[in-house]
């Protein structure tokens, strides 16, 4: 990067030098200017993710921004959107998280301090971040191009919702046509039992023949026309069924349709 986009590097330096007490401040201040240089605007310190249109703007770090060297939290808008800065500080490592809080997207990028910044106190800028164009590409690459590029990556889990058949599909007939509703039963739907839809035949008191001839039907089923019944009804059953149904069988006599004699229940004849 040319020398000249240090541009306000240098004064915000001066501003903050009596406020550095190491060198973890001197790279969140780094990292701040960078942010700043990029069209980012500090409206606080915190990591609260609401956001107040009315909070003012600045180029400058706010009041109380290093409170805490082990651990800072800086927030930030660029385009009406938040975003929060947080440092962490690991042994020798700092560790940048830039957050994107609407989306959650996250950015991160860890430096060794000892390799990064040589002094916290020297008034020479460029002694004190080493190899300052490397460090910025850095910045550039690792925090400002995930989420501000389309590259970002998500600090919330992203869950994987596999679509599986419901129980039951509906297939509606378009307008033009006879309006039904078929239902369907999806092929990788298990019923109870192993399956064959148990207790389907028992619904239907005519599933001996009329049900395909898998059997079931009433216990009693008024035709009694279960498997291995060559008479299809009952003996003695006053039953003349209609169709469509096979051909009647001749039933033997005396026919039950048939009135019964003259004196049949006078037992003294």
């Amino acid at each position: 990067m040319p020398q000249s986009d240090l541009f306000g590097l240098e004064m915000l330096w001066k501003l903050e030098s009596a406020n550095l007490a190491d060198k973890a401040d001197a790279m969140m201040l780094f990292v701040h200017w960078f942010l700043v240089r990029n069209g980012f605007r500090n409206v606080g310190v915190g990591d609260d993710k609401t956001l107040n249109n009315a909070v003012d703007q600045s180029e400058l770090l706010p009041e109380g921004w290093n409170g805490n060297n082990k651990s800072y939290a800086l927030r930030y808008i660029m385009n009406n959107e938040l975003y929060i800065l947080h440092g962490t500080l690991s042994n020798d490592t700092m560790i940048v998280n830039l957050l994107q809080a609407q989306s959650l997207q996250v950015s991160n990028a860890a430096f060794n301090l000892d390799k990064t910044i040589t002094s916290f106190n020297d008034s020479n800028l460029t002694n004190v971040v080493v190899s300052i164009d490397d460090q910025i590409t850095r910045l550039q690459t690792e925090l400002i191009k995930p989420l501000c590029d389309g590259g970002s990556k998500s600090s919330s889990t992203q869950t994987l919702i596999s679509s599986s058949p419901s129980p039951a599909q509906v297939n509606v007939v378009p307008a033009g046509g006879p309006r039904r509703i078929q239902v369907l039963r999806p092929s990788g739907l298990l019923l109870p039992f192993g399956g064959g839809g148990v207790g389907r035949g028992d619904l239907n008191p005519l599933g001996g023949v009329v049900g395909g001839g898998g059997g079931g039907g009433m216990l009693m089923d008024p035709m009694n026309m279960g498997p291995g019944r060559v008479d299809p009804f009952l003996p003695g059953a006053r039953i003349d069924p209609m169709g469509p149904f096979p051909p009647r069988v001749q039933r033997p006599n005396p026919n039950p349709d048939h009135l019964p004699p003259p004196g049949y229940d006078d037992m003294f004849m």
